[in-house]
């Protein structure tokens, strides 16, 4: 029953996401993707989603991201770069998810939703609203902009202390009104990343998801690996590619979190009774028995196997393409290689050959399972 449940909710997402997952590409994918999957040997060309860190820039220094190190760094994406894997990849009408660091930090955002909407492809931006200013606002819902996703990280009080800067969830909360009520066919959803600082304040997303009808709202589960995992990723990537490979993630899990499962569940079914019409997605989406060993100081058990690397390509700031967000192997540079060049190399289907096998350490825990 629970695994039913599971299956369902991930239906309800796939139908709420129906710009980014068509009847058509789900149709095409039942004969393709066993193909993709089964035959190793093969060089893939159908892509379901392309997510580009635009920027390693952010404005904001949340506690609990793993990306404080990259942060530091001045990368943009290159529009012309970006207008080549657009380019690269339009045939397959994926859909291109613009992320960062803080995407409204880059210079040329409107002209990168504007160059993909005129391909005809679905698009959307995940930000924490800070820089998403009423005029920007006008001219993303004008261009058509399918989805933006604004990352909350508490309520009035704690969503600032998360995000380790003072006074910054009213600018969130007046970019967020603005939104809502010019949104035209952009459909916004709440981004609600799970902390332990801000665990009982988590029903604040359902105060502004009614107050702003929004359109949905998407629960990101604390994401962390255990310190024995950092070192058996290491180890693992040495054995099949011979190279120190960085992983990107934050370390252990905080004394108080053990209580965060049970906190979590009691939500769910607050949820269900409070905004039982607004289409809810958790990343992952997880039973009882697996949020409890998720939300433990044990390896997260699991059968699940991760199909990303089949049909979803990331492109960094700085022109590279990875297999995932969390095993930063370089596979190539877009600018050298090309984007399928680089997502079908060699150490790319060597890193498919072992998914089938085994999830790698750093795979604990991850929002794509």
């Amino acid at each position: 029953m629970e695994r039913f449940k599971v299956w369902y909710s991930i239906y309800q997402r796939i139908r709420f996401f129906k710009k980014m997952y068509p009847l058509s590409a789900i149709a095409k994918d039942i004969f393709l993707f066993p193909l993709d999957y089964v035959f190793n040997h093969r060089s893939i060309h159908s892509v379901r989603n392309v997510t580009m860190a635009v920027t390693h820039r952010c404005n904001i220094r949340c506690e609990m991201c793993y990306f404080h190190q990259q942060l530091k760094d001045i990368y943009d994406l290159p529009l012309n770069l970006y207008k080549q894997i657009i380019d690269s990849v339009k045939m397959s009408h994926p859909c291109i998810i613009l992320s960062g660091g803080e995407p409204f930090l880059h210079a040329d955002l409107i002209d990168m939703v504007m160059y993909a909407k005129e391909a005809k492809l679905p698009t959307q931006i995940f930000t924490n609203g800070i820089l998403a200013f009423s005029h920007l606002t006008d001219t993303l819902v004008k261009i058509g902009l399918d989805y933006i996703n604004f990352t909350l990280l508490g309520d009035s009080n704690s969503h600032s202390q998360v995000a380790r800067v003072p006074n910054i969830y009213e600018k969130f909360i007046n970019n967020l009104e603005y939104f809502a009520n010019h949104r035209g066919n952009t459909k916004i959803i709440l981004n609600y990343t799970v902390t332990p600082r801000a665990l009982n304040d988590i029903n604040h997303t359902v105060e502004l998801v009614k107050r702003y009808n929004l359109d949905g709202l998407r629960v990101q589960h604390y994401n962390f690996l255990l310190p024995g995992e950092f070192k058996a990723q290491e180890s693992v990537m040495q054995e099949v590619f011979g190279v120190n490979s960085n992983t990107h993630e934050i370390e252990g899990l905080l004394e108080e979190s053990s209580i965060m499962a049970d906190r979590l569940l009691d939500f769910k079914k607050y949820l269900s009774k409070e905004i039982p019409n607004i289409p809810v997605q958790w990343t992952p989406t997880l039973t009882e028995t697996e949020m409890k060993n998720w939300y433990s100081k044990e390896r997260f058990k699991t059968q699940r196997k991760c199909l990303y690397p089949w049909r979803g390509i990331l492109v960094d700031a700085n022109g590279k393409i990875y297999p995932c967000s969390k095993i930063y192997l370089a596979l190539g540079d877009v600018a050298d290689d090309g984007v399928f060049n680089a997502w079908n190399s060699a150490e790319m289907k060597k890193f498919r050959a072992h998914l089938k096998k085994n999830l790698f350490p750093a795979c604990s825990r991850c929002c794509k399972l």
